[in-house]
């Protein structure tokens, strides 16, 4: 069987043209998940834009404002969101710093930049308002504490229970909650395992993953092959791919997770040792 994964290291990633550093996508063997890191820079104001896909995003550096939704936002370090098929949106850098932000997109996009939907958004005239996790009227967006994650116990998550792994603490961002249904992003930190594979060993799944780390180092264990990550790194798990993580260290390690398609209900983490005799 034929499966993808892959490792992206991140002092190799490097920004286009127009301030996109693709992370994870088709040339990694991903028909789902197009994954970058994109750069706004001090003044740059985008062109407004409607997708023919789910996006989500979480900010990692400086100050962006996001008009979405009849709505205008000022966003920060650790500010996520989401935004839907088909809503107009733009961004714009109102500040004196580079912004950067994780970008997620799902279904993978098709190249429609021969004829591109022109956006219709009034301009970016109003005051941007923090992100207030509490408002009803913005559920898209919301804020990352380290006090939001639990602390590290049994998995409780779409698709898989398991009081063995008791050293995974996760917080979700987007999911159906939100509104999205053809992907999830969520935060994920994993206290010290020494050598043993979290979650009690390699698996796969009938979805795509990545993992972008954001803290600490892990052993990462890809089919056959061990590999060192640490801060900056993605790891790309394909449909079928075994995998599984190590953490050697004495320190957690974190990282920022999305999955395309959506998990099933149900069936959703595959274990060979428990399908072989």
């Amino acid at each position: 069987m034929m499966v993808a994964w892959a490792v992206v290291r991140g002092a190799e990633v490097t920004d286009d043209a127009v301030g996109v550093a693709s992370l994870i996508g088709a040339e990694h063997g991903a028909i789902h998940l197009d994954v970058a890191l994109v750069s706004v820079w001090p003044g740059e104001r985008q062109a407004p834009a409607i997708n023919a896909f789910e996006e989500s995003f979480y900010v990692l550096g400086g100050e962006l404002v996001l008009q979405v939704a009849g709505r205008v936002h000022l966003l920060g370090v650790d500010d996520f969101g989401y935004v839907p098929v088909a809503v107009p949106h733009r961004w714009e850098n109102r500040g004196s710093e580079p912004a950067r932000y994780l970008r997620v997109r799902s279904p993978q996009p098709r190249d429609f930049v021969a004829n591109p939907r022109k956006a219709d958004l009034a301009p970016l005239g109003d005051e941007p308002t923090p992100v207030d996790p509490s408002d009803p009227a913005t559920p898209w967006l919301g804020h990352f504490s380290d006090d939001s994650l639990p602390a590290p116990g049994p998995l409780a998550m779409k698709g898989f229970r398991s009081a063995t792994a008791r050293n995974v603490g996760l917080w979700m961002l987007v999911d159906e909650v939100v509104g999205a249904v053809h992907h999830t992003l969520f935060r994920v930190q994993f206290a010290p395992t020494g050598q043993t594979v979290t979650l009690g060993g390699q698996h796969y799944h009938p979805f795509e993953e990545i993992y972008y780390i954001v803290e600490g180092e892990a052993i990462a264990l890809l089919e056959d092959e061990r590999i060192h990550v640490g801060v900056g790194d993605a790891v790309f798990t394909g449909v079928n791919s075994l995998h599984g993580f190590s953490n050697p260290t004495d320190a957690r390690v974190c990282w920022i997770e999305a999955q395309a398609p959506a998990p099933p209900p149900a069936g959703a983490f595959f274990f060979p040792a428990q399908w072989s005799e």
